[in-house]
């Protein structure tokens, strides 16, 4: 990764490793769920939904610095570039990923539809988008069959 001139390379990659995780939890957990009747929020932190934890985070993880890079155009405090937000997006790779799965099971199971998956990818969402005989038989309406809503409801 681009950084500029690494002030401290061990910060540096622990920064990357950090925003890595920090972007998978996003976009693999952080789903906002409604209360149907007061329009609430339901999913107000940690405690209504897991935060990638140590044994989320890939055991071989290579992060590497691009070295020799020539920063002298650069006019920021020692030729340095920002390292904690932009790596956050490499998160992002966790739900391509997943996607491609969940394409690959669609072709197995004959399903040619378009994929529409929206981040969070939980595996909920996962499960439901596989679209296999599972998943149909399992589907819940939007209107429960007394003509009340279930507890949550996804936006």
């Amino acid at each position: 990764m681009d950084i500029g001139r690494s002030l401290n390379k061990a910060i540096d990659i622990g920064q990357i490793e950090g925003a890595f995780a920090q972007g998978q939890g996003w976009s693999t957990s952080e789903e906002f769920l409604y209360f149907p009747s007061t329009g609430r929020l339901f999913t107000t932190g940690p405690g209504n939904y897991k935060i990638p934890s140590a044994l989320d985070i890939p055991r071989d993880f290579r992060v590497e610095l691009l070295e020799g890079a020539d920063t002298s155009a650069l006019k920021t405090i020692f030729s340095s570039k920002g390292v904690g937000e932009p790596p956050l997006f490499l998160g992002a790779s966790v739900f391509f990923a997943l996607r491609d799965a969940v394409l690959a099971k669609r072709r197995q199971e004959g399903v040619s539809a378009p994929l529409h998956m929206e981040s969070p990818a939980t595996p909920e969402i996962l499960r439901m988008a596989c679209e296999d005989q599972l998943v149909q038989m399992a589907r819940i309406p939007q209107t429960l069959k007394d003509g009340k809503t279930p507890f949550v409801i996804r936006i």
